[in-house]
């Protein structure tokens, strides 16, 4: 049987002996992670515009505002009926 000396870097195959060479893994391309930079500002984005609108929504003025279009819709009614 022979014996091969293994060489710095390198890893013995079970089994069979043999050296194969150790290679490193390679780096994720940055354009991976510029991509998934820009996923993320766009979710915060959207995600501080929608509260934005909810909170609007919800404000007191707005609030107001559409309870005095119902009470005016509710007395154009009224003004219709009563006036034919």
């Amino acid at each position: 049987m022979k014996h091969k000396l293994q060489k710095p870097g390198s890893k013995v195959v079970p089994f069979t002996g043999e050296f194969y060479p150790v290679t490193d893994p390679e780096p994720m391309p940055a354009a991976n992670n510029i991509a998934a930079h820009l996923v993320i500002i766009v979710a915060a984005l959207v995600a501080g515009l929608s509260m934005g609108a909810i909170s609007t929504y919800q404000s007191a003025d707005q609030l107001q505002l559409r309870q005095m279009k119902a009470n005016s819709q509710q007395l154009e009614k009224v003004k219709n009926q009563v006036c034919r």
